[in-house]
């Protein structure tokens, strides 16, 4: 379980480097974009689709890794108040459905990245499937994390569960 345990750490700081990254460019291109614009008086074409696909990823790793820190938003006191029986089966439930939604979500995406492999983005000429793929990727992530707090859930001993551990 360490093995497992050091892979999704891994995983998650990859992930957040990607991020990371992803808003330094941002940031990066819009800073360049104002400077063209008021300064040079031109502009650049394909910065602004760059930043919006950029967000796009940004937003779709973004959510699988606050589902790993559990920083999403959640409604624990009512869970917190229940027998720890009945807490466990709460969270499992909860974690059961945001794997389902994960994977309608991964689903639809999917389908969505393949529809739109054959279309090319306006200013910088890629396919959109690398836009569209953004979707089935957080979710992936998403479902991976997921499963792991469910298994955290399933395991550990009624005394040391929490609402915290959704």
């Amino acid at each position: 379980m360490s093995g497992l345990k050091t892979l999704m750490d891994s995983t998650e700081k990859l992930l957040a480097a990607a991020c990371v990254l992803a808003f330094a460019i941002m940031l990066g291109l819009g800073v360049l974009t104002v400077w063209y614009r008021f300064v040079i008086q031109d502009s650049l074409s394909f910065p602004d689709e760059l930043i919006r696909y950029l967000f796009v990823w940004l937003v779709a790793l973004g959510t699988a890794i606050g589902l790993r820190r559990n920083i999403h938003a959640a409604i624990g006191v009512f869970v917190q108040r229940l027998p720890a029986p009945l807490m466990r089966g709460a969270l499992v439930f909860s974690s059961l459905c945001v794997i389902g939604f994960l994977a309608v979500v991964f689903y639809t995406g999917w389908h969505a990245a393949e529809s739109a492999a054959s279309q090319i983005s306006p200013a910088m000429q890629i396919p959109l499937i690398w836009l569209f793929a953004a979707a089935p990727a957080g979710a992936a992530f998403g479902i991976l994390f997921t499963l792991e707090q469910l298994v955290k859930q399933a395991t550990l001993p009624l005394a040391d569960l929490s609402a915290d551990d959704h």
